[in-house]
C-alpha cells in the first residue's frame, strides 16, 4: 500500500499594514524613512517620493510595513515635517493599532477617521512634527 504525502501550506502570518501618504514629497519621504528605520517594508530604502507631473494635484504614495515584531531599530524617531501629512493605515486591528501607537513616538498624531470591518481596520491620521514636550 502506497502512502500519499500530505502537503501543508505554510501561511505567512506577518502583521502587515498598508500605509498611504498624502502631502509634500519631502514630508512623505520623511515619514517613510522614520517607519522604515523601525519596521521592515516593501519599499526600498533608496525609493523616494517625488512630484508627479506639472501643476498641483494630489499624489498618494504607499508602502506596506510588517509590524509583527517589535521595532528593529527602536521606536519611530521624532521627525520634523514642513507641513502636515495625511496617512491612511489599513490592516488587522492589532497591526494597525501597533503601528498607529508607534507613530506617536515620532509625530504629533491626530485620528481623523476610523472605519472597522470584518477583521480589518482603516485609520485616517494627520501627522505633524512632534510638539515641544511630546515623547
Amino acid at each position: 500500500m502506497r502512502e500519499d504525502a500530505i502537503t501543508m501550506a505554510v501561511i505567512d502570518r506577518h502583521e502587515e499594514v498598508s500605509v498611504q501618504l498624502v502631502g509634500a514629497p519631502e514630508d512623505a519621504d520623511a515619514v517613510f524613512a522614520a517607519l522604515l528605520a523601525a519596521y521592515p517594508c516593501d519599499r526600498a530604502a533608496g525609493e523616494h517620493p517625488h512630484p508627479e507631473g506639472r501643476g498641483y494635484h494630489t499624489t498618494v504614495w504607499s508602502a506596506t510595513y510588517d509590524v509583527a515584531s517589535p521595532p528593529a531599530a527602536g521606536p519611530v524617531a521624532a521627525t520634523s515635517l514642513h507641513a502636515p501629512v495625511g496617512a491612511e493605515l489599513s490592516g488587522s486591528y492589532a497591526a494597525v493599532d501597533r503601528l498607529a501607537r508607534a507613530m506617536t513616538a515620532g509625530f504629533a498624531v491626530e485620528v481623523e477617521h476610523a472605519v472597522s470591518g470584518d477583521g480589518e481596520q482603516q485609520l485616517r491620521l494627520r501627522l505633524e512634527s512632534p510638539r515641544a514636550g511630546d515623547g
